[in-house]
């Protein structure tokens, strides 16, 4: 399986707009959370973000996860081979960003699946860090 994955944030105008891209360079389809890939907002933590220096946790606030059990077909977005995707997410109101001007750092480890047959063949589905500066009133 050959998949790359990155994220790029847009901290302008008031927003913390993520952006996150799959390139599927293998000859099998994957599949990727829905969470990353399709929603417009995060349903539950969604990314480690920390602040910088220091490394202090960012807390989480937004839409607390429903217990839904196993994840089925739906939760997850199909990639065809030798194809790429992106999808931007607005972060703003779901992580409690501290007011004035700071650094934060953000990254994702999670998961894809090889097979929608056989939701237990996951593979780990990790980003390099990206730093971004926010400004909030």
């Amino acid at each position: 399986m050959n998949v790359h994955a990155s994220l790029n944030v847009d901290a302008r105008h008031d927003k913390v707009l993520v952006t996150f891209r799959a390139e599927n360079r293998g000859e099998r389809r994957i599949w990727l959370p829905c969470a990353l890939a399709a929603d417009a907002r995060c349903r539950s933590r969604l990314f480690d973000v920390r602040a910088h220096p220091g490394g202090a946790a960012v807390p989480y606030v937004g839409a607390a996860a429903a217990a839904r059990g196993t994840p089925g077909a739906s939760d997850w977005f199909e990639l065809p081979p030798h194809s790429a995707h992106t999808h931007t997410i607005d972060i703003t109101l779901d992580y409690a960003f501290r007011p004035g001007d700071h650094t934060y750092e953000l990254r994702y480890a999670g998961t894809l699946l090889s097979d929608i047959h056989q939701r237990e063949a996951t593979r780990p589905l990790v980003t390099e860090p990206v730093m971004f500066r926010h400004i909030t009133p």
